[in-house]
């Protein structure tokens, strides 16, 4: 059944209004319009400012241990499974990953449970001071482009680091953001990195070529450490192996030291680095999901090495309790409505993929809403023919693709097709348009995904 909930005048990743309105305070909603304000800075990539300001808070990402995974797709399910993994073994884990759908806690959570709303509120405070402070030690006070001007990304990973250090994590699982290298998150030294599968996207930023990405990627690798990898392509194993022999990593490769075995549906052998599970079963759609599930499987099993008891009861169950909204999630039935937040081609072409082999309609109807800076033309060619009708939309976001631009390359595909600004309003005319044995599917971006999910759930459970 629908929500009522409906979100009005509020900045992108706001709560829901009808949770302000019971909220005591408004402070929360005026640190969000200020921290979704930090996104003028744009990308910047650099550790300078990261690492000033981590010594002025003392290095609180030295005060507990971490799981640091990078790549391109895939790295939120690998946090996902095994955070959950961990925390079924009785462990009291951070995450810290993005983008929310939504709500801005979801970024940072501790045992599954988003920050705490007063907890935002006075960890940005907090951060907000001790920046003047740095300003004026270094006699910056009067200068607005100062090193101490933090990014969105910057700052919110600050704020994870310092929740962990406070909330005395036994470990966090953190996923980098656009890159490796310069990325905020690239002051870890982790137990275990994970590298997932590398594509081509933010090429303007990481490099022209795979191999170019991947090594910015691999990066994250810190001396003596141990990574895995679910990356396939040649030249892609070959940088990350690079990378791996210069910090003297141990490494492990997916479909090499790690063999996975589909028996089933959702179910899977896996024969590892040092174990071997049979019947392993996931609970989250789509076939990509089985390969994120074994690679956390492998970040499991060099934790075990390290002294974390993880029984393999842990493991199965972990595994079959993982949810991870906002990817190949079915939110309603009759008609069946799936939100998949496949953001760049790689994702599509899965999302396309299962479209056509798992699930079983009559007719489909595809709401799709792209950010500007992908692969338009490519991401809408895959998608855009399955469809029996389309419906373009636009999340409230600057970086999201105008619809003009959506119609443009669509009209060359689309057999139907009309266009809705309100991501909601478009879901809605999706639902009247379909009967009980169609298909909704809502997808090409996380933050469409996002915004058509409020209208299903208040708030988001992991």
């Amino acid at each position: 059944m629908l929500s009522t909930n409906v979100v009005n005048n509020l900045p992108p990743g706001s709560p829901s209004k009808s949770l302000l309105e019971t909220y005591p305070a408004e402070q929360y909603h005026d640190t969000i319009n200020y921290l979704f304000g930090l996104q003028r800075f744009g990308i910047k990539l650099g550790l300078e400012t990261m690492r000033l300001m981590l010594r002025a808070f003392g290095n609180p990402h030295h005060n507990f241990r971490s799981v640091h995974i990078a790549g391109s797709n895939g790295k939120g399910s690998v946090a996902a499974f095994v955070t959950t993994i961990l925390r079924t073994a009785g462990y009291r884990t951070g995450l810290y990953t993005s983008p929310h759908l939504s709500d801005f806690s979801e970024r940072i959570r501790i045992s599954g449970k988003s920050i705490a709303w007063d907890d935002v509120v006075q960890l940005t405070r907090r951060i907000r001071s001790k920046q003047h402070e740095v300003a004026a030690d270094n006699g910056l006070a009067e200068r607005s482009s100062c090193v101490t001007a933090m990014t969105f990304f910057e700052f919110t990973t600050l704020m994870a680091f310092l929740h962990f250090v406070q909330k005395q994590v036994d470990l966090a699982v953190v996923e980098a953001g656009m890159g490796g290298r310069l990325d905020a998150t690239n002051v870890l030294t982790p137990v275990v990195s994970a590298i997932t599968t590398i594509t081509g996207e933010h090429r303007q930023f990481l490099g022209k070529t795979l191999a170019e990405i991947a090594r910015e990627k691999a990066a994250i690798l810190k001396p003596d450490g141990v990574v895995i990898t679910g990356a396939t392509q040649p030249q892609v194993l070959a940088a990350i192996r690079s990378r791996a022999k210069e910090t003297r990593n141990t490494m492990y490769c997916l479909g090499k030291d790690i063999r996975v075995a589909r028996t089933g549906e959702a179910i899977f052998d896996y024969r590892g680095i040092f174990s071997f599970y049979h019947q392993l079963r996931i609970s989250m759609m789509g076939e990509y999901q089985v390969t994120n599930a074994a690679l956390a499987v492998g970040i499991i099993e060099i934790l075990r090495t390290c002294g974390y008891d993880i029984p393999g009861e842990a493991v199965r169950e972990g595994l079959r309790n993982t949810k991870w909204p906002g990817r190949m999630e079915i939110v309603n039935h009759q008609p069946l409505v799936l939100l998949d937040g496949a953001h760049n081609l790689d994702a599509v072409k899965q999302l396309a993929k299962e479209l056509k082999t798992s699930l079983r309609y009559r007719r489909l109807c595809v709401v799709i809403g792209i950010m500007k800076d992908k692969p338009i033309r490519a991401m809408l060619r895959r998608i855009v023919p399955l469809a029996d009708h389309v419906i373009l939309t636009r999340p409230r976001l600057e970086r999201a693709a105008s619809l003009s631009a959506l119609f443009k390359v669509a009209r060359e595909f689309a057999s139907t097709m009309e266009i809705v600004d309100d991501v909601k309003e478009a879901v809605r005319k999706a639902l009247s348009w379909a009967n009980q044995d169609d298909l909704v599917c809502v997808t090409g971006s996380l933050f469409t995904v996002g915004e058509a999910r409020e209208l299903f759930y208040d708030r988001v459970d992991v």
